[in-house]
């Protein structure tokens, strides 16, 4: 495959800016369909942000930004040290000493080869994972714009002898027009979760739970997080950001359940994360969609 920095989907409503997956050096986000920008071109209006504005800080986090395997990493525990282990949508990565599996770390990597089939409104990747000790699987995503819609499928075959346990989200990095997080948001939520979690950052202070949304209470401020569970069954992904002042938002819908929901944030960012657990025999498949939705 030509190596590429970016490919580029468009209609007359969004274009859509993916990284190449040859073109992704670090080892915890996923390199198959990585979206880095979303601009909605009537209204002028860009969607995604990175995780850090100050180069060299942060994981490298941008835009959409998918992870498998953030608490439940494929066959680590059972790996010896010097040996590889599964990260979907990245690599074989090695395993360097004995320390429990840290996302945040960059790992030895040998890529999986990635390919693409291209045209102006929708992508397709396939990403091969090869057998280690048991563990081997497909991944096929296709990205697609359709009016003012980006809508992700993805399918996950299980391939090797050993049943795979894992989990997937996207870690949304995004703001409205670059306006910075604060009282002039309002993240909507058609469920009211538990909180099972809170992080660092005064999160406690910044943000007001009241039934169907969070709002911030003041300006953001530094990194700050909060995990929510508790969802009853068949209750669906969904969220929106919107930007009062101006009126233009976002919004994620999925066709699977909500395992758990989280959001993490700063001063020019916020990214809600939903999450879906996969459990997948061998031989067995697993497909699930994600579609946002924005406007101005």
């Amino acid at each position: 495959m030509e190596h590429k920095e970016v490919y580029v989907l468009h209609n007359e409503e969004l274009t859509v800016t993916i990284q190449a997956p040859e073109a992704c050096e670090r080892t915890r986000f996923d390199r198959v369909g990585w979206i880095v920008q979303v601009r909605l071109e009537k209204a002028g209006i860009d969607f995604c942000v990175p995780e850090s504005l100050i180069d060299g800080q942060g994981t490298g986090g941008e835009g959409l930004s998918g992870e498998f395997g953030i608490d439940k990493p494929i066959g680590y525990d059972e790996t010896e040290i010097g040996e590889t282990f599964v990260k979907l949508g990245i690599g074989a990565l090695t395993k360097v000493d004995g320390a429990s599996y840290n996302f945040a770390r960059t790992y030895p990597v040998e890529p999986y080869e990635v390919q693409a089939e291209v045209s102006p409104s929708e992508i397709k990747f396939v990403s091969i994972v090869p057998e280690v000790r048991g563990y081997a699987a497909k991944l096929t995503k296709v990205l697609a714009v359709e009016g003012r819609n980006l809508k992700i499928r993805y399918v996950l075959e299980n391939l090797g002898r050993k049943p795979i346990s894992t989990n997937e989200y996207v870690h949304n990095f995004v703001s409205v027009g670059g306006y910075l997080i604060g009282p002039d948001y309002v993240l909507r939520l058609p469920y009211s979760p538990k909180t099972k979690q809170i992080g660092d950052g005064g999160v406690e202070e910044k943000l007001v739970l009241s039934p169907g949304q969070l709002t911030w209470s003041s300006e953001a401020g530094g990194e700050y997080y909060v995990l929510y569970e508790g969802f009853a069954a068949d209750e669906r992904p969904y969220w929106e950001l919107i930007h009062t002042p101006s009126g233009a938002g976002m919004r994620e819908r999925g066709d699977f359940d909500a395992a758990k929901f989280a959001v993490w944030g700063s001063g020019h960012v916020v990214a809600p994360e939903v999450f879906v657990d996969l459990e997948l025999a061998p031989g067995e498949s697993r497909e699930w969609t994600r579609v946002y939705e924005f406007w101005a």
